[in-house]
């Protein structure tokens, strides 16, 4: 009955939470329709880990000292193969020091596939960004990673990522989407074609 009765006054605890801690939740109450695609506002210029350069053991630790993301998108040449989170890398770099490996020793594709997660979530650069809502929503997913072809280029090829963190702050500043029930809340101003990470 308390919780009944504080909810009808305000906001659930939980939902104040949420909210004060910045946590990237799309309430299920909001009714948004979106003209944009993925690509319009999509993250370009990742900092991405090629497994055909044959990463040494230095390499991956200079990757890590002097990147703070939690992950890396993990390519081969234009070819996506899917994302590696750091602490992966990390207990990935501990093992093979535990082995006796030395730093310019290259680390094994074979090696490295144990800790890349290939299931990651894939769309094409231009699928709508309705897609992208739903998948965000239904599925939980924190990235959604952009992969298609260009002219000439192989089928896989990265083109950009697309954060539920990055689709909320869109969403909230007003560039993507429209209220169903507030037919003046579409953009006014084109959504930037490309946002750069660090």
């Amino acid at each position: 009955i308390a919780k009944l009765v504080g909810d009808s006054m305000n906001e659930g605890i939980y939902d104040l939470y949420i909210v004060l801690k910045g946590y990237p939740f799309l309430h299920e109450e909001i009714d948004v329709t979106f003209t944009e695609r993925c690509c319009d506002i999509m993250e370009t210029g990742l900092t991405k880990l090629d497994m055909s350069l044959l990463p040494s053991m230095a390499d991956l630790l200079w990757l890590l000292e002097n990147f703070t993301f939690r992950g890396f998108p993990v390519v081969s040449g234009e070819r996506f193969i899917g994302y590696v989170k750091r602490e992966h890398l990390e207990d990935l770099l501990r093992h093979l020091t535990g082995l006796g490996r030395s730093s310019d020793d290259a680390v094994q594709e074979e090696e490295l596939l144990p800790v890349i997660d290939c299931t990651v979530m894939r769309m094409t650069p231009d699928a709508s960004l309705t897609q992208a809502h739903k998948v965000f929503k239904q599925l939980g997913c924190k990235y959604i990673f952009l992969v298609g072809s260009r002219e000439g280029s192989t089928q896989d090829e990265l083109h950009g990522m697309l954060s539920k963190k990055n689709f909320l702050r869109f969403l909230k500043s007003g560039h993507i989407g429209h209220m169903v029930d507030y037919p003046n809340s579409a953009p006014s101003r084109a959504p930037p074609s490309a946002v750069s990470r660090g």
